[in-house]
């Protein structure tokens, strides 16, 4: 009876998404989401960014939440487990929003020269460097979501997985 009891509990945990199949949907879910909440909160970010009636003050306020965000995200899936011994999806995931995180405090570094309309020469370069530099940190969060991507897909691929496609 106890070897019964205890086959149907296992039986019911893979079926619930503790195992098998369900669970490596579960994982991968989790982690979307996490990005996500990251993504969407810069995405709004940009979007008052560029809004014509926008200010400074509230563009910042923006960002230092999108940066708390960002950095909750990273801390959350670094915090998740590793799925059969597979860390490739948690170890892209938690480097892509690491990554984000600095390029929001690289678009941060900015913000002294919003609406600024006379910049000193002194200024001008500071800004010409800063903005060098946010692009490189754009280009190496760009990299960052391609190779989530791939490993997404190979990750899918190993644990049978099917992803959504658009």
């Amino acid at each position: 009876m106890k070897r019964k009891v205890a086959f149907l509990l296992w039986t019911l945990l893979i079926l619930s998404g503790c195992g098998g199949a369900g669970s490596v949907i579960e994982y991968n879910d989790n982690f979307v989401a996490v990005v996500k909440e990251c993504t969407d909160s810069t995405q709004d970010l940009f979007n008052l960014y560029q809004a014509e009636d926008s200010t400074l003050d509230s563009i910042i306020v923006a960002l230092e939440k999108s940066i708390e965000i960002c950095e909750n995200s990273e801390s959350k899936a670094s915090k998740m487990w590793d799925f059969e011994k597979d860390s490739s999806l948690k170890d892209a995931v938690v480097d892509l929003l690491s990554t984000e995180v600095d390029y929001l405090s690289q678009f941060k570094s900015t913000s002294r020269f919003r609406n600024t309309d006379n910049l000193t020469e002194e200024d001008k370069e500071a800004y010409n460097w800063v903005v060098s530099e946010l692009y490189q940190a754009e280009d190496l969060l760009n990299s960052k979501f391609a190779s989530l991507q791939s490993i997404q897909e190979a990750f899918a691929a190993k644990h049978g997985l099917k992803l959504d496609t658009l």
